[in-house]
């Protein structure tokens, strides 16, 4: 369950304050998927990022129960110096997870080959994208957030 009480957040721009979430109030049960429509730059990204703590809010209160996941499908946490299996053992690590699990499903997910032991900088996009979503998966979250993943691979 995560409960938003009063959140406002607003970005400083040349011509002012940009509030993208004005005293917002709102409940996100467990157990029911909840979408967030709007148009580009309502806010839906910062709302998330709110909601999985990766940003505070200007004002206002968030209640998180249980383990909140990072937007799924994200590839910016990695890092680019280690493989994938070193990348999904530190995060599997982090968030005391069995290692060898996550590293099996992420592989199995990922489907990239020797590239799965090899530096992440030299994935392509689809690849990173596949890695990172299988990552989202394999560790047990209470609740998943998802911020416009629509496709995972190359086309």
């Amino acid at each position: 369950m995560i409960r938003l009480e009063g959140v406002t957040k607003a970005y400083r721009t040349t011509v002012g304050d940009h509030v993208v979430l004005d005293r917002i109030d709102a409940d996100f049960p467990e157990a029911v998927s909840i979408g967030v429509l709007g148009r580009n730059g309502a806010g839906k990204s910062t709302l998330l990022r709110i909601l999985g703590g990766a940003e505070q809010p200007d004002a206002g209160k968030v209640t998180r129960s249980g383990r909140v996941s990072w937007p799924i499908g994200f590839a910016g946490g990695f890092n680019s110096s280690l493989t994938g299996e070193e990348n999904c053992r530190f995060v599997a690590r982090i968030y005391d997870a069995d290692l060898d699990e996550v590293i099996e499903s992420t592989r199995a997910f990922a489907d990239i080959g020797a590239y799965f032991r090899m530096p992440v900088r030299t994935y392509s996009s689809g690849m990173r994208a596949r890695l990172a979503f299988g990552l989202s998966m394999a560790i047990d979250f209470d609740t998943y957030l998802v911020d416009e993943v629509t496709a995972v691979g190359d086309t």
